[in-house]
């Protein structure tokens, strides 16, 4: 009867009636979307307050950061200048004691200067004077001169000559301490069948160049000491038979010039670089005992470690390069 009832209220006033079932039915869902929404609110405070720490912890951890870089950033900064400062030192050290080297250098390039006119006036005087009076004392003698005067004035006017190639032989041992270097990267084949095709073209002992690779060297200089070790390995292989030098590497740092020769006796050994010592008699081979020391000077300079040493019936002249390689 009450459904009836509302059912005719409905359509009377056009509107939807709910029964009492309904409108608990209703008012429970309406209760529990507002508890939900409330819920909802509830997270979304506790959420925007969450983004709010987080978002202020953020802020403190970038600021943190950011202290933390500049403090490195200044230690870092404090740190090259520091450097820059020690660098600036060193520069400025390595200035001086260079100045000091090319004072010193040039110091000795005068007194070689002088020396070289001392000896070229001074000292070759005298023996140009002798060299004069005994071709004129022979002169005078002529064919009546005693064969043991002949003999003697023919030793003086040798010695005297002798005596002008020792000289010349020491100033440019001398000369070669000093001197500038030009140092560059050099092809070390080229440079010894430079060496070869121009002073050992009619060698009478083969020259075999089995080397490869790039050294730094003054290529003049090095190109003399490779002519002067190579001098000496043909003079002493020519008396022996089947005579055979070679040039070869025993690694990429170290050189090696090998000859079948007579060789020298250990007597000799601590004096061999020596500037006009000689291992052989005047009467065995001829010389004056200067191209090893000039060699081992070159070789000095550009800090290359030169030895030669007896192996077996084999003389072995080696040039080994500093750990770092020829500067």
């Amino acid at each position: 009867m009450l459904r009836l009832l509302l059912k005719l209220l409905s359509f009377v006033t056009g509107q939807r009636l709910l029964t009492p079932e309904q409108a608990a039915s209703q008012q429970l869902e309406l209760n529990d979307l507002r508890s939900k929404q409330t819920a909802l609110e509830s997270l979304s405070s506790k959420l925007r307050s969450e983004m709010k720490r987080q978002q202020a912890l953020a802020r403190e951890q970038l600021k943190e950061t950011q202290k933390s870089h500049e403090q490195m950033l200044l230690a870092q900064q404090s740190e090259i200048d520091s450097l820059k400062e020690a660098l600036g030192q060193l520069n400025l050290s390595v200035d001086i004691e260079t100045q000091r080297q090319m004072k010193e250098n040039n110091d000795l390039l005068s007194q070689l200067n002088w020396l070289s006119g001392t000896i070229a006036h001074d000292f070759r005087a005298p023996l140009r004077a002798i060299d004069a009076y005994s071709f004129f004392l022979a002169d005078d003698l002529g064919e009546n001169a005693p064969p043991e005067a002949s003999k003697s004035l023919e030793e003086i006017r040798r010695n005297g000559k002798r005596m002008g190639v020792l000289l010349d032989a020491l100033i440019e041992y001398l000369r070669l301490g000093v001197c500038p270097l030009n140092v560059q990267l050099h092809d070390l084949n080229e440079t010894l069948l430079q060496v070869v095709n121009e002073h050992f073209d009619f060698s009478p002992v083969p020259i075999e160049i089995q080397v490869q690779g790039k050294w730094r060297f003054d290529k003049p200089m090095m190109m003399k000491a490779f002519k002067e070790l190579l001098d000496n390995a043909v003079k002493f292989s020519k008396p022996v038979e089947s005579p055979k030098i070679i040039v070869r590497q025993s690694s990429p740092s170290n050189l090696e010039i090998i000859d079948n020769g007579v060789g020298f006796s250990e007597t000799h050994d601590a004096q061999k670089f020596q500037l006009f010592h000689r291992m052989h008699g005047n009467d065995e081979f001829e010389g004056e005992g200067i191209g090893l020391a000039t060699a081992e000077r070159i070789a000095s300079r550009h800090h290359i470690t030169l030895k030669l040493n007896r192996v077996g019936n084999q003389t072995v002249a080696s040039l080994q390069l500093p750990e770092r390689g020829s500067f």
